[in-house]
């Protein structure tokens, strides 16, 4: 077996996400929420393939552009990664958190679509339905508003 390594190239670190979390009982629950954009965008760009929704579709465009606005942010404000010490968080800028930005983007997207659910099938219930309907979109609003704010937690 050959081991000389001067023939082979020099390898780089290949890393879309630089997760460091502390030893303790929330450290991989944090760490793997804040990583749970990543696990979203798989799963609704799946759906936009197989369930050919037009507001999944404006979900998935969104959140591409909103990647690219955090590109752009980063370069534009350039504030170093947390931990910059340390050689495993990688290279680039650190703020704003691409994980954050991506959940709030989620966030505003559920209320637009929330608000615009409401106004398209407002007027036609009533009673028991629309009631339930009201308690329904506010327990999802609230789920993805904690999510969100979690994962800002987590970064």
């Amino acid at each position: 077996m050959d081991t000389d390594t001067s023939l082979q190239p020099e390898l780089k670190h290949f890393g879309l996400t630089h997760i460091v979390y502390t030893p303790s009982i929330l450290g991989i629950p944090l760490a793997l929420l804040s990583l749970s954009p990543i696990f979203l965008f798989v799963a609704y760009f799946s759906l936009v393939i197989f369930g050919r929704r037009l507001s999944l579709a404006l979900l998935a465009i969104g959140s591409v552009g909103n990647e690219v606005l955090s590109l752009a942010l980063k370069r534009a404000i350039r504030a170093p990664r947390p931990f910059p010490h340390k050689a495993h968080v990688g290279d680039g800028y650190g703020m704003p958190s691409s994980h954050a930005q991506a959940a709030a983007f989620v966030l505003a997207w559920g209320i637009g679509y929330a608000v615009s659910l409401e106004a398209r099938y407002g007027g036609r219930s009533s009673g028991r339905v629309a009631a339930i309907r009201v308690v329904r979109h506010g327990i999802y609003l609230f789920g993805l508003a904690a999510w969100s704010g979690a994962v800002a937690y987590s970064r």
